[in-house]
């Protein structure tokens, strides 16, 4: 059974409009958001009551650590357009992802950089991508205490990204795996559905800016395609979640070109669930989800996705603007 829960948005608790784009659970209630328009790098608190029967969200509040807070009044400017945030609960510390200096690095708990970073493959570095289609996605698995990420969409050196002027090209990803040590030790590959048709005169974002780790060895993979029509009215966002499973799969060598890879050589993916938001004169209801997270099981022993999604410092106009949603899916089984 898998059931989507109406998205909420989170100024109905007086939240502030930001560009949250990634989100990981730490503990209890507790959950860790990154906004990739931050001017000071690190992370924010996000409280979340979910009622523990329907799955519902019921109350939420915000807060941020006391080193961002101090950094920020002390004027630090650290912009690394925070994507994706993940909880090492060995290590008691969260890694962010940034996609302007492709980057993963570690924080404490109080929100202060510890100097310690993944060791990322050379074939992923900052010089290695294309602008803007660097890491969003990030996970890490405390049962298997691995580490994982992925490009956004396509390295240039893998050839052509999906695109409103590349028509009907498939992504094709490079799941990466790192151990405790913050080394890479394994990589996959990843095929992203075939992208939609749309108007050469509309902006297409099409990659994949989230993933879960789900303790199983298995990852839950966002894909996430949204259209913006050139005058913004008949623009929609489809949303995609696969569940794949590195561990019955051979690794792919990380400096072996992807033109010599087999339809075999990809992970073998399973549909979860999709949905579509859209922005029309009978439906207003446009998100971009770009970041998720388990959330807690409920009474029944069934299990909770969260999704957030980025508004852009609440965009728009007077008949519309984007808003902070959270959206939850409850699920029984994979």
């Amino acid at each position: 059974m898998i059931k989507l829960l109406p998205q909420i948005a989170l100024a109905i608790w007086s939240i502030a409009p930001g560009n949250y784009s990634g989100i990981t659970h730490v503990r209890n209630n507790f959950y860790a958001i990154v906004d990739d328009k931050d001017s000071v790098d690190g992370f924010k608190y996000l409280m979340l009551d979910i009622d523990s029967v329907s799955g519902e969200l019921t109350n939420a509040y915000m807060s941020e650590p006391a080193d961002m807070v101090m950094r920020r009044a002390e004027g630090v400017k650290t912009d690394r357009d925070c994507e994706g945030v993940a909880f090492c609960i060995q290590d008691s510390s969260i890694f962010v992802s940034g996609e302007a200096d492709q980057r993963i690095l570690e924080y404490s708990l109080s929100g202060e950089p510890t100097g310690r970073e993944l060791e990322v493959p050379s074939i992923m570095k900052i010089d290695k991508i294309k602008g803007n289609y660097g890491f969003e996605a990030l996970a890490y698995d405390s049962v298997f205490q691995r580490f994982w990420t992925t490009t956004e969409s396509t390295l240039p050196a893998d050839g052509k990204e999906a695109s409103a002027t590349n028509p009907g090209v498939i992504n094709k990803l490079r799941l990466v795996a790192f151990d405790k040590s913050l080394k890479p030790t394994a990589s996959y590959l990843y095929a992203m559905d075939k992208s939609l048709p749309v108007s050469s005169t509309s902006t297409v974002v099409f990659g994949v800016p989230s993933i879960v780790a789900m303790g199983n060895g298995g990852l839950l993979v966002m894909e996430r395609e949204a259209c913006i029509t050139k005058y913004k009215l008949g623009s929609w966002v489809k949303t995609k979640i696969y569940y794949v499973n590195p561990t019955v799969a051979v690794p792919y060598d990380m400096n072996m070109p992807m033109s010599l890879a087999k339809d075999n050589a990809f992970l073998e993916k399973k549909l979860i669930c999709e949905f579509s938001t859209s922005l029309s004169l009978g439906h207003m209801n446009f998100a971009n989800y770009e970041g998720m997270c388990l959330g807690p099981r409920l009474t029944d022993g069934s299990q909770t996705l969260i999704l957030i999604s980025d508004s852009q410092g609440g965009y728009g106009n007077s008949l519309f603007r984007l808003k902070d949603n959270i959206k939850i899916i409850v699920f029984d089984r994979l």
